[in-house]
């Protein structure tokens, strides 16, 4: 299994049960913001600590630096809408599907930026996530 593949997976386990503990701080009707400060702080730190083992400088362009801004703008209220819709009693069976309809986005965007293909054995795994 090449490197891409391997660590995409690891990111689905990641991402999965980092999204479970939203259905989890929702069901313990956390207050969101606190909640998504206390994840932000940490994804900080984590970012932080690989950036200093690497031993890399900060290199970042403007344009970069704007995206990923917007990046973090995003995430904080896909964050917030899905801890508020589990506070407000959302089923983790039909709000997370609803919400991963967003790689729907994300294959589109690499379609129509990047002229990537989308073949029907992607469509097939597209289906299938």
């Amino acid at each position: 299994m090449n490197a891409p593949i391997m660590l995409a997976i690891l990111g689905l386990f990641g991402f999965g049960f980092g999204s479970f503990l939203w259905k989890v701080a929702g069901a313990n009707q956390v207050y969101g913001p606190s909640w998504m400060i206390v994840e932000g702080l940490t994804f900080a730190i984590v970012g932080v600590v690989i950036h200093l083992l690497q031993r890399h400088s900060f290199d970042l362009s403007t344009r970069m630096t704007g995206l990923a801004a917007l990046g973090g703008i995003l995430a904080a209220i896909a964050v917030f809408s899905m801890l508020l819709a589990f506070r407000l009693g959302g089923e983790a069976s039909v709000i997370f599907p609803i919400a991963r309809l967003g790689l729907v986005v994300a294959v589109i965007g690499g379609f129509v930026v990047y002229r990537e293909l989308v073949t029907a054995t992607k469509l097939l795994g597209l289906g299938w996530a």
